[in-house]
């Protein structure tokens, strides 16, 4: 049985996989194992509510693992005293094939991480760290 790509479970593999915000607080882009990420925060307070969208932004540029674009959304929404009113989290796959992003998927589950294929673009482009 092959997993639907808006399940929770592979939402939350895929932004394990390629998630990389814990311990780089400021960093916007960056690039692994033959995927482009891109991580955006937006938010709007109104006297009634309030509401925070985190959007990831995941691209894999061809090869092996096929050609695919498709965005995480999580969503925070809040009442005026700041309780919680709804916290939905959503996949939407804009280009490419449900079957190649569950195959990329597949193949980077279990490897294990080297910390330098994290390396933010300008760095993997340039090959310093950028200042």
């Amino acid at each position: 049985m092959m997993l639907r790509l808006s399940r929770a479970l592979v939402i939350d593999e895929l932004e394990r996989l390629v998630d990389d915000s814990i311990g780089r607080v400021g960093r916007h882009e960056w690039s692994f194992r033959g995927v482009d990420c891109r991580r955006e925060r937006h938010s709007h307070s109104a006297p009634a509510y309030s509401f925070d969208l985190d959007i990831l932004n995941v691209r894999a540029k061809g090869g092996q693992d096929g050609r695919w674009e498709l965005f995480i959304i999580s969503e925070f929404w809040r009442s005026a005293d700041g309780t919680s009113m709804h916290s939905p989290k959503w996949l939407k796959l804009v280009a490419g094939k449900p079957a190649d992003v569950l195959h990329w998927i597949k193949i980077h589950r279990d490897e294990p991480v080297d910390e330098r294929e994290r390396a933010p673009r300008t760095q993997q482009l340039t090959g310093r760290s950028p200042r």
